[in-house]
């Protein structure tokens, strides 16, 4: 199977902070290849991690009906409009982020010195991804099972579900990987409770200082 790999050049810039027009970035099965000396933005490695997914099955055409799509990053305080392009792009010396997926089957892993747990989280359940995602910290490891978007379950050291999840958001430092597809025992199983409602009181606590 061919290598995906997807270049695409900054079109239009309004107050962003870290890129400039034409510009160019690429993302490949394995990572995210920022400009060189340019800043890992989460906001833009969020919308590409999520174009991975949408662009995976239009590899082997090239991606011709995406031709002349504009894709965009207003996450923050600027705006960054991008499209597919054929020219060259050099970032082998640039900063890059893992995704390490060759295939929609394959794991999708990093560093979460280069997305929070809270995007990372927020990533799979707006892109109703089903898996487990399985942490790796300092202090040990940590499981959170998706089903479309949704929490199923969660557990870090002796926590379970929720206060699990509160626990993974104040993590800092460590390594991710999510395996597609859950367990056959938790297929059945209801979700921990509203998504959003269990990411804002996770915020919350750390805001406070729990």
């Amino acid at each position: 199977m061919k290598s995906f790999q997807a270049a695409f050049e900054i079109t239009q810039v309004s107050n962003c902070p870290f890129y400039a027009q034409e510009e160019r970035f690429l993302l490949t099965g394995k990572a995210v290849e920022l400009p060189l000396g340019r800043s890992s933005c989460l906001i833009l490695v969020r919308e590409l991690t999520g174009l991975l997914f949408s662009l995976l099955p239009h590899a082997a055409t090239d991606f011709a009906e995406q031709r002349d799509t504009t894709f965009t990053c207003g996450g923050c305080t600027g705006l960054v409009k991008f499209r597919l392009t054929d020219k060259a792009v050099s970032n082998s010396e640039g900063n890059h982020v893992d995704t390490s997926a060759e295939n929609a089957e394959s794991v999708i892993s990093g560093r979460l010195e280069a997305i929070a747990p809270a995007e990372l989280l927020q990533v799979f359940h707006m892109h109703q991804k089903t898996g487990r995602l399985i942490l790796e910290f300092e202090s040990g490891s940590a499981r959170v099972t998706f089903q479309e978007g949704g929490l199923l379950a969660a557990r870090y050291e002796d926590l379970d579900n929720q206060e699990a999840i509160y626990a993974i958001l104040h993590q800092k430092e460590g390594t991710f990987h999510f395996i597609p597809g859950p367990p056959d025992a938790l297929m059945k199983t209801r979700e921990l409770g509203d998504f959003m409602m269990i990411l804002m009181e996770g915020l919350r606590r750390i805001d406070e200082g729990e």
